[in-house]
C-alpha cells in the first residue's frame, strides 16, 4: 500500500517524529466534532506516550481535550504530514494514526482549558482544520461512510 503523505520534506531540516492518534467523531447532524486551540483547529487526539496503545492515546486524549469518553468503532488509514509546529516551535514529520468514534457521555471538564470542542458540517471542517492529513481522513471517513449501503 502507497503512504499517504502531506506537505514538502525540506533538505537539511530535522524532523521530530511524532506518531499520533485521532479521532473523528460524527454527530446526529452529520457535523465533525474538532477542537479549536490557540494555534488552530485540529481533530481531537495527539501524540503517543511511552507504550500506550492506540486506543489508550484516544481514550487519554479525548478525556484531555474535551472532557468526553469515546468508543472507537473502526480504523480509517494512516497518513503522514510534514509541517511546521508553533506550539512546538520545530519542523514535525507526523504520523497520524485516524479512527471513527462515538463520542459518549462527558464525564468531566477538559483539562486543556485552551481546547474547545467545535462541531462543524464536513466541508467547513476540512478547510479549518490546520493539517492535511487531518482534513484526507475526515473525506476518507465520509468517502466510506457514502459506498456503505
Amino acid at each position: 500500500m502507497k503512504e499517504i503523505v502531506f506537505g514538502e520534506k525540506l533538505e537539511g531540516v530535522d524532523y521530530f517524529k511524532r506518531p499520533g492518534v485521532y479521532g473523528i467523531a460524527l454527530n446526529e447532524h452529520g457535523e465533525v466534532a474538532i477542537v479549536k486551540t490557540p494555534t488552530g483547529y485540529f481533530l481531537p487526539g495527539g501524540g503517543i506516550e511511552g507504550n500506550e496503545s492506540h486506543s489508550e492515546c484516544l481514550q487519554r486524549e479525548f478525556l484531555e481535550e474535551t472532557g468526553c469518553e469515546i468508543q472507537i468503532e473502526k480504523f480509517i488509514g494512516e497518513a503522514h504530514q510534514y509541517y511546521y509546529s508553533e506550539e512546538l516551535e520545530r519542523h514535525v514529520y507526523s504520523i497520524g494514526y485516524f479512527y471513527e468514534v462515538i463520542l459518549k457521555n462527558k464525564t468531566m471538564d477538559s483539562i486543556e482549558d485552551d481546547h474547545e470542542l467545535q462541531w462543524f458540517e464536513p466541508e467547513k471542517c476540512t478547510k479549518l482544520l490546520l493539517l492535511q492529513n487531518q482534513s484526507w481522513a475526515v473525506l476518507e471517513l465520509l468517502k466510506r461512510k457514502r459506498s456503505v449501503p
